[in-house]
Parts: structure tokens; C-alpha cells; sequence
């Protein structure tokens, strides 16, 4: 039975190119800045930044394996803020498709009226690539006598390739600003932009349609201890859509001049609009010092699961460096 799912997943993933390919995604979205939105790149207070994802979804039948990585930092010429960075990404599908990524990005920020505002753009190019053409089954490769698939007849897709490379173009903004003890952050972020020809055939009427995602976050600092942050994201790309809400309690253990040590908790509910309920999504992480780590574990509601494998395990690591940039200037000069 489980070799009769692998094959199911294998033929989907190789369909999906011939129609709409879904992007890599992680369900702490928050912690891979720069795959959800590259105006992420040098959002944040330090010098530099190193972060990794890795995700693993129905083990049991080797469906898909995700990890990126990448780091950024910031500069200041002329006293503007500006930030640069890279995002390398290595997604498997049941062992046989794989996708790899590089992906630079450049932002700018700026306050703009008590706001922090950020625009990003990410150029890069993306390489996918079928391990094993001869494991796929086609229409043409069946055999009556048998009743089944004979993958010793010929498959008459004479024109299929193994692997392709194409360029990729994205860009996205943000703002965020804290009213007291409440600290509200909202983003857009549009992937595909140049609508690049993805698939295996080499003929150019399949092209990737551009993907929309909108982010939203509210923070409430309760006490010295405490913080509240609600968050959502939602994405769509043709007839398809995602959409990922939760809340993290976090508790403050103690600070110093330039982080927070805290531990939090978390819970998040993926669905989306005119379908079923995909998954309630489990987290816990913690900061300490220049650290971020974070888990997650998905456990799948909706009907596309296996007995065997109910969801899929995700962990972040995140490093970010101090702060050196002088922010504050101030004179000891007496006034007369």
C-alpha cells in the first residue's frame, strides 16, 4: 500500500508542472524572513543575520523534504538603510523531483511618519530537476493482457527533459509601528513576477502564475513578562490558497542591552477559502541570547493523509548578530 501512495504522490508532483506548481512553505512562516517576503532582508535589529529551515512532511511515505538557508546583513551608506542577502532553498518530493534555488535580495527601509517602512526585491534563478524519468508510468504504458502498468513499453513523451532552469523575479513591502503596547506589522509580497515557463516539455504555453501573499501581526506587550502575538497569513496563486492564522503567548526570562530571552508557545490553523480544514499546527521555541530555535508539528485534519503519517515536523534556527550601527547621537555639550 505505501508503494502505491509513493507512486501517487510522484505522478501528482510531476502533473503539477504541466498545470499550477506550488511554491515551498513552512508553517513558521515567521522565522524564514526571506521566503516569505523579501522586504524581510535586514528587518531587524543587527548587523547580520543566519537562519535555516527544515521541514519534513509524511515521513512514512517520503513525500517531501524541505530545507533553505541563507543569511543577510545590513549597511548604511549616506546614513540610508539599506540590506542585502541570499536564500538558498532544496526541496525533495518523494525522491524523485527535486528543486533547488538561489535566490539574492536587496532592501531598503525607511521611517516614514513614526512608520518603519520596508521594500524588498528578489531576483534568483530555480533549478528542477527528475531523478529517475523511468519510474513515472504513462497512459501509453498500458498493458490489458496484465492489467496494469508495463514500464517496458515505450511512453511516447519523446520530448520530456530531466531538468530546467529558469529566472525568477519577486518583490514585496512592509510596515510596521508600536502605539504604546501595541505594536502592529502588516506585508505584501508577489512571487513570480516575470511569470517564468516551468516545465519539462520545453514548450512555453505553461508559465507560473504570479503568487500573492499578505501578512498580518499584532503584538500586545501585557506586562514585563508577558507578550501576545496574533498573526495570519494568507496567499493565493490562481485557483489556489493558503491561509495560516495562530497566536503566540510569550514569557519574557530576562534582558539585556541588545536581546531577550524568552520561551513561547503556539497554536495555528491552516485552511483556506472554498476547501477543507488541511491542519492544526503545534509550536514552542525560545530566544536566548544572539538564538532563535523554534518547532512546529503539523497534524493533518483534511482527507489527503495515510494511516501511517499524520502531518509533518518543521524546525528553525535563527542567529542574528549585534547591533553596532550607531542609532543615537548625542552631544555632552552644556547649554547656556
Amino acid at each position: 500500500m505505501k508503494k502505491q501512495i509513493t507512486y501517487i504522490v510522484c505522478f501528482l508532483c510531476f502533473a503539477a508542472q504541466y498545470s499550477v506548481a506550488q511554491d515551498v512553505h513552512f508553517s513558521q512562516y515567521y522565522l524564514s524572513p526571506l521566503s516569505l517576503n523579501p522586504a524581510n532582508t535586514g528587518n531587524y535589529s543587527g548587523d547580520f543575520r543566519l537562519f535555516g529551515n527544515y521541514r519534513e512532511q509524511w515521513r512514512s511515505i517520503k513525500a517531501y523534504t524541505t530545507f533553505s538557508g541563507g543569511g543577510d546583513f545590513n549597511f548604511y551608506p549616506r546614513n540610508r538603510h539599506f540590506s542585502a542577502g541570499i536564500l538558498l532553498v532544496h526541496d525533495n518530493s518523494s525522491e524523485n523531483l527535486t528543486v533547488n534555488k538561489i535566490l539574492p535580495s536587496l532592501a531598503f527601509h525607511k521611517k516614514i511618519a513614526g512608520w518603519n517602512v520596508n521594500i524588498g526585491a528578489q531576483p534568483g534563478i530555480a533549478m528542477k530537476s527528475i531523478g529517475d524519468f523511468n519510474s513515472y508510468t504513462f497512459p501509453s504504458q498500458w498493458n490489458r493482457d496484465k492489467a496494469g502498468f508495463d514500464r517496458g513499453l515505450q511512453n511516447n513523451e519523446p520530448n520530456a527533459g530531466l531538468q530546467f532552469i529558469y529566472f525568477d523575479m519577486s518583490a514585496g513591502a512592509s510596515l510596521s509601528r508600536k502605539f504604546g503596547k501595541w505594536e502592529p506589522e502588516l506585508g505584501a509580497a508577489f512571487f513570480h513576477l516575470n511569470r517564468p515557463q516551468e516545465n519539462f516539455m520545453g514548450n512555453d504555453d505553461t508559465r507560473l502564475p504570479i503568487r500573492h501573499a499578505y501578512t498580518a501581526a499584532l503584538t500586545r506587550y501585557a506586562n514585563d513578562f508577558f507578550r501576545i502575538k496574533v498573526h495570519s497569513l494568507y496567499g493565493y496563486t490562481s485557483e489556489a490558497s493558503d491561509w495560516v492564522s495562530g497566536i503566540n503567548v510569550e514569557y519574557i526570562l530576562s534582558k539585556t542591552l541588545f536581546f531577550t530571552n524568552s520561551l513561547y508557545a503556539g497554536f495555528m490553523w491552516r485552511d483556506g477559502f472554498k476547501r477543507n480544514p488541511d491542519a492544526g499546527i503545534f509550536t514552542v521555541g525560545m530566544n536566548y541570547a544572539q538564538y532563535t530555535i523554534g518547532f512546529s508539528y503539523d497534524v493533518t485534519f483534511s482527507q489527503l493523509k495515510t494511516s501511517n503519517s499524520k502531518g509533518a515536523f518543521e524546525i528553525a534556527l535563527i542567529y542574528r548578530a549585534k547591533n553596532t550601527h550607531l542609532t543615537q547621537k548625542i552631544l555632552p555639550c552644556e547649554r547656556y
